[in-house]
This record gives structure tokens, sequence and C-alpha cells, in this order.
């Protein structure tokens, strides 16, 4: 299973971001006083929000979940700083836990969740990308030795999102996003290494 999360800097999530009555309703005392001892607080609640959203995708998709998205229900712990733009944390829900792996540049931060540590993925991030799944399905065309035209996705029931390959649900594990100019998404090797040892 996979999630991941992107934030345009340029758009702030809120202007009451570091108001009380805001933020009791998304972090926990413990996450705020991690937040604001940090020398750039909106940035850094900016990154738990991402690592957040990237493990509620995750989560969702792995127990098939309906929406119900209640981020304190999500504690998210920053584990270390491998470089000055790449970040290791843990967010913990109930008794599940998911590795992040955040990047931060300039112009985005981009945030992916997986229930095992290091699992294999591939992520592309893109910068004005009008057609997000044209890219997917271009990556999984090279990963799975299939022709593009042949992939489509589709919801189920809990709206989550499903790959298909000539209207064969797949198990393939990948997640979308997109937040003002930027666009990424994230696929789990797992499944797709298993899939074409098949061939």
């Amino acid at each position: 299973m996979i999630g991941n999360d992107i934030i345009d800097l340029d758009i702030p999530i809120s202007q009451n971001w570091n108001r009380s009555r805001y933020l009791n309703k998304l972090f926990s005392s413990e996450e705020q006083t991690e937040i604001f001892g940090s020398k750039t607080p909106q940035t850094a609640m900016q990154l738990f929000w991402s690592c957040k959203e990237a493990a509620y995708k995750a989560h969702q998709r792995r127990f098939n979940l309906k929406r119900a998205y209640n981020p304190l229900q999500f504690q998210y712990h920053i584990s270390s700083v491998k470089t000055d733009s790449t970040i290791l944390g843990l967010v913990k829900i109930e008794d599940h836990l998911y590795f992040t792996v955040t990047t931060h540049s300039p112009g985005c931060i981009h945030s992916i969740a997986t229930p095992e540590n290091q699992q294999p993925v591939s992520l592309k991030i893109f910068r004005h990308e009008n057609d997000l799944k044209a890219k997917l399905f271009r990556e999984y065309s090279l990963l799975l030795k299939e022709r593009q035209s042949n992939f489509s996705i589709q919801k189920n029931e809990q709206f989550i999102p499903f790959l298909f390959i000539e209207n064969n649900k797949t198990e393939q594990a990948f997640s979308l996003s997109h937040h003002g100019k930027y666009a990424a998404f994230a696929i789990s090797l797992m499944n797709c290494q298993m899939l074409v040892k098949q061939y």
C-alpha cells in the first residue's frame, strides 16, 4: 500500500494556520509543540499535514475504508532529518504504523507513506501537468510491459482508485496527488515486480 501528498507552497493551506482553534482540529498538543519548535513553523505545519494526508490515503486503500478523515487520529513524528530537503517520519493510526519520506523543495512539499520501511517506490513529481493519469499509465507501461492504451482507472464504492489492464482489475498500489501547479504519483514496486515475474 502507498499514499502520497503534494503541497504547493505558494498556496497557503489556511490563513488561520497559526491559530489554536484551527490547529487543535488537526494536530495533537505534542505535534503542535514540534511544529512551533521548528525554525519555520508554517512550513513544519504543512509538512505534518502532508505526511498525515499521505498516510490516510495508504490506510484507506489498505483497509478499503469509507472516506472519513480525522487528522487527530493520525499521530505524526519526525524520526530523522536525512538532508536539508529529506525528512523521515512515522504516522501512527491506531495500532498501525506508516513510514513517511518527505522532500522539501523551494516550491513544494511532497510526502509518501508506506506500511513497510524502505519500500521500493517509483515516484514522479510534475509542474504544470494537466494529465497525470497519462503520465501514470506511461510509467506502468514501462514497468509492466503493457500498452498504455490497455490501462484504465476505476474507483470502487469507497472512491479508492484501482488500476485495470484491459478491464481486468489489478492489485497495483499507486497514489495520485495534485495541489496548485504541482502534481505527483507514487507507485509501489512490490506488486509490479511480482507481476513482471509472472510473464
